[in-house]
């Protein structure tokens, strides 16, 4: 039972619990704190800004599964505080992995194992809408159904395809372990049939699968092969590429040096942007007690564009380096690491970095740089992902959460690092899901005993809190002497805003529907003029777009160059008497003809006068005069604007 606490904090905490998402790292949103506890949690958005968030409730002395779904602000859209109940079934007393994830029409999909057939761990899987109904059944749909005590399934992963059917792995115990599969279709048929898709080896056991999308809608699984004693196993990673209907077109090697403890589960395994993967762990592959981290990348053919069994990515013979984390930039590339270090003796911590092309060069030096110098103070990588303007990761430094941005030429992104939350108290089992506008939901358990669920919600620009996109690309044309055309884009196709506002001068100029994308400003007196937009979100508002700027002349055609039209040079050959005729549409403040050699040499200057129309220029005797017979040039400039012809001069 918690502790008694002031009714001021009971005030704050009731606040964090119905309000949008917090700003305030020393108060994060709770999305769960009850006297019993809350652990586990797991977290999914959706296309339209939702966020699901999924953990496990002990209330009642055994575990259940529970479910919240929270508005784009963060607000509760089911029962506060609690949410749905998904499975009130029987639980072991110790709990394992299980997975959340979301489909393509806005659906929480999870899957976990539990007790409810026989007393034998067996896997379920449930679809959730919006609505909180029970998609594929009040019960969910059993994926496996032993009734033997000798086996049990466990830890299981899901993941949505492209084709929004659902692909669930897990393990299954028994003298050694296999993998079993199944696909659902969105409506929760098993494709794969009641038998799954098994895979095993005649000897050692297959653990901790892992999928992920390939190119089209095959899919890549990644699984541990384990040989030896389940505490200190000899560690083989595959990553191996199936097609929907479950046939397995290769399998490769990642690495098989075998130095990966039997603690080191799911391992950072990422698309490549080019259908195949890259992965990161740790090990101690020489078996002198000195971890190192390394990466690999799978090619859509299987084949390893990295030196075989990885690439170190810290030459680092002092430290010792432990649970990467990755994001990828599939545009340059390049693979962004973060990774905790350590002494030698493991009583110092620190937070390391590093970027790696896909051939595995080390971009910011054979020693990574750190983020956290090692000090005695905890420091762990939490997560990474990629934006368009960067590589964001999110790590620990004891109690505290933080957040920072970096770049490929090894500066950090934003003015410094953002801090999610700053509570005193402990903080593990961490979650993470990006939305595709690039914004992230962090969510933990948090405290000693009777743990709770907090969560912060972290924007690409790194702030904190709901985030309200601005009008993007916005640009302008002039298209008369005193009128202007402004024109912008939709700033997410998840999140439209209700109408935008345009401003000039900083001045609140005119607000248009959320259907309009342009706007004319007409007529403008001489002067220069900003404009910027702002879109509106109820009663929220974004920040300002990107500002444009003109200049508004008495006369805008002042602006545009004469042009110079039907320019002749005759007769050419010439004895002397030559005419260089050419029309001006608009005024010039300068007009210069040259005459030069075919060595560029400068030999006469002359300046007429010309008038708008047809001009006729007379290159008389005296102009030519002393020029011997020959090829020569003749140059017509107009204020900035030049013309050369070519004249020959007969003896």
């Amino acid at each position: 039972m918690k502790n008694l606490v002031s009714l001021v904090l009971c005030l704050l905490l009731a606040s964090s619990l119905c309000g949008e998402w917090s700003v305030d790292p020393q108060n994060p949103s709770l999305i769960a704190a009850f006297d019993a506890e809350q652990v586990l949690p797991k977290v999914a958005v959706t296309p339209d800004g939702h966020t699901y968030v999924c953990r496990f409730d002990n209330g009642g002395g055994m575990y259940k599964v529970w479910l919240q779904l929270l508005s784009p602000a963060g607000e509760y859209v089911w029962p506060a505080p609690a949410g749905i109940l998904v499975s009130g079934h029987n639980q072991m007393s110790w709990l394992t992995e299980y997975a959340l994830t979301v489909d393509n029409d806005q659906n929480a999909v999870i899957t976990f194992q539990d007790i409810r057939n026989s007393e034998v761990n067996n896997v379920l899987a449930y679809k959730i809408n919006p609505a909180g109904d029970f998609l594929w059944g009040a019960n969910g749909i059993v994926l496996t159904q032993d009734t033997d005590p000798n086996y049990s399934n466990m830890s299981p992963v899901i993941f949505n395809s492209a084709d929004n059917s659902c692909y669930v792995a897990w393990q299954r115990l028994g003298a050694t372990t296999a993998i079993g599969i199944n696909r659902l279709s969105a409506t929760g048929e098993k494709l794969w049939g009641e038998n799954v898709l098994s895979i095993s080896e005649t000897e050692g056991s297959l653990t901790w699968p892992q999928i992920i999308q390939a190119d089209g809608n095959n899919i890549l699984l990644k699984y541990f092969h384990d040989t030896g004693p389940f505490w200190a196993p000899t560690r083989t990673v595959y990553v191996a590429k199936y097609t929907p209907e479950g046939s397995r077109l290769w399998t490769a090697v990642v690495t098989n040096q075998g130095g990966i403890p039997a603690w080191e589960q799911l391992i950072p395994f990422e698309p490549d942007g080019q259908g195949g993967c890259v992965l990161a762990w740790y090990e101690d592959r020489d078996m002198n007690d000195d971890n190192d981290v390394y990466v690999q990348r799978i090619c859509s053919d299987g084949t390893a564009s990295m030196p075989a069994n990885g690439v170190l990515l810290s030459v680092d013979s002092v430290n010792q380096q432990f649970y990467p984390k990755l994001s990828v930039d599939p545009a340059s590339e390049r693979i962004y690491a973060y990774f905790r270090i350590t002494d030698s003796l493991q009583g110092q911590f620190g937070l390391a970095r590093q970027l790696v092309d896909y051939s595995g060069n080390r971009l910011w030096g054979d020693i990574a740089p750190n983020i956290i110098d090692l000090s005695p103070t905890e420091a762990n990588a939490i997560a990474a992902y990629q934006i368009s303007t960067g590589s964001v990761v999110l790590y620990g430094s004891g109690d505290n959460l933080y957040a920072s941005l970096w770049r490929a030429n090894g500066n950090m992104g934003w003015n410094e690092a953002t801090c999610l939350a700053s509570t005193a108290v402990s903080k593990g089992h961490f979650d993470v899901a990006v939305h595709p506008d690039e914004w992230s939901v962090l969510a933990w358990e948090q405290g000693y005993s009777s743990m709770d669920i907090g969560a912060m919600r972290l924007n690409p620009d790194g702030s904190l809190g709901m985030y309200y996109p601005a009008p993007a690309n916005v640009a302008l044309t002039q298209t008369a002497h005193n009128a202007v055309q402004l024109t912008w884009t939709q700033p997410s196709q998840y999140l439209v805003p209700d109408s935008y506002h345009i401003y000039m001068n900083s001045e609140f100029l005119q607000e248009v529907e959320a259907t309009v994308n342009s706007y004319l400003v007409s007529p403008l007196l001489p002067g220069t003029y900003t404009f910027y937009l702002k879109a509106k979100y109820g009663d929220h508002y974004s920040q300002a777009s990107e500002s444009v700027t003109v200049n508004i002349l008495a006369n805008s055609e002042d602006l545009q160059p004469a042009s110079l039209g039907n320019i002749m040079l005759y007769p050419n050959p010439t004895r002397g008497l030559q005419y260089l005729q050419f029309d001006v549409d608009k005024q010039v403040s300068r007009c210069n003809i040259g005459i030069y050699n075919i060595k560029g040499q400068k030999l006469l200057d002359h300046k007429p006068d010309i008038k708008l129309g047809i001009n006729k220029i007379e290159l008389d005797t005296s102009l030519l005069k002393g020029l011997k017979g020959g090829v020569y040039l003749v140059s017509l400039r107009l204020d900035e604007q030049v013309r050369t012809l070519k004249t020959v001069i007969l003896p």
